[in-house]
C-alpha cells in the first residue's frame, strides 16, 4: 500500500514546504518534489476563496469540481476510499489519491485501487451485489452521454453484454459497446444479475461464488486498458 501517513507537519503555505517535507512526500508517492507542489496548486485552486494554507480541507463538492473526477463514474467511491469518512479531504489525502491515479502508478497499484472501488460493501470480496452496482454505474447517462429516463437507462443489448470466451481468454466489454448497448434494448434486473454472475464465473478461480483480491488481480492483469478509468494527468 502507498497511503501517506497522517503525521506529516502542516504549515502556512505551499512555499513553506521545506526540502525534508518534500522529500518525504516524494518517498510516499509516485511524484517528484516539483510535482508535489503542482498537486498542491491544483488542490488549493479548487477553493481559491479559502485562505487556510496547508491546513486547507476541501469538501466533497469542491473536490468533485476537479475535471478528471467530475467525469469519472466511480468518483463517489474514489472519494470514499481517501476521505475522512465525512466527505472532506485534506492535502495529504488528495496527494495520495492523485498519486495512485497518476500514470506513474504501476499496474499492481491500479489493480489494488480498483478492487477497493469495486468492493462497495467493503467486505474484502467482490460479490454479485457489488457487480450489480458497478453495472448500473456504467450505464448512467453521465457515462453513456445519453439523456435517458429512469426506465430508458436500463436499455442495453443483451448480445453485446454476454461476452464469449475464446481459448480460455475473456474478451472484455468495451465502453463503446456499453454505450451502444444502452441506447437500444432493455436491461432488466434479471439481466443485471445474469451479467454479474457471468463476470463472477469468469474471475472466480476457487468457485466460492465471489471474486477475491487474488481472483481479481489474476483476471485484471490480462485486460488491456482498464486502468484508464483510474488515471489523471497533472
Amino acid at each position: 500500500h502507498y497511503f501517506i501517513q497522517s503525521n506529516l507537519r502542516m504549515g502556512q503555505g505551499a512555499s513553506a514546504y521545506d526540502q525534508s517535507e518534500l522529500a518525504e512526500f516524494q518517498d510516499l508517492t509516485y511524484f517528484t518534489k516539483r510535482e508535489v507542489l503542482h498537486v498542491y496548486k491544483r488542490f488549493s485552486g479548487l477553493a481559491p476563496e479559502k485562505k487556510d494554507g496547508r491546513n486547507l480541507v476541501l469538501t466533497k463538492e469542491e473536490i468533485l469540481t476537479l475535471p478528471e473526477l467530475a467525469a469519472n463514474p466511480f468518483k463517489e467511491r474514489i472519494l470514499e476510499v481517501f476521505d475522512n469518512n465525512d466527505g472532506n479531504m485534506n492535502f495529504e489525502q488528495f496527494l495520495d489519491m492523485m498519486s495512485q491515479l497518476s500514470s506513474k502508478a504501476p499496474l499492481e497499484t491500479k489493480i489494488d485501487f480498483a478492487f477497493k472501488i469495486y468492493d462497495f460493501n467493503e467486505d474484502g470480496q467482490i460479490c454479485e451485489g457489488d457487480l450489480q452496482k458497478l453495472i448500473k454505474l456504467l450505464i448512467q447517462p453521465a457515462v453513456t452521454g445519453t439523456t435517458l429516463t429512469e426506465e430508458e437507462r436500463k436499455q442495453v443489448i443483451k448480445n453485446n453484454l454476454h461476452r464469449e470466451e475464446t481459448a480460455g481468454a475473456v474478451e472484455p466489454l468495451t465502453q463503446d459497446q456499453m454505450n451502444t448497448a444502452v441506447r437500444k434494448n432493455l436491461l432488466s434486473d434479471e439481466d443485471v444479475s445474469a451479467i454479474a454472475q457471468k463476470v463472477i464465473s469468469e474471475f472466480d478461480m476457487d468457485d466460492d461464488g465471489s471474486i477475491s483480491y487474488l481472483d481479481f488481480k489474476h483476471g485484471m492483469s490480462k485486460l488491456n486498458g482498464f486502468e484508464e478509468s483510474f488515471k489523471v494527468t497533472l
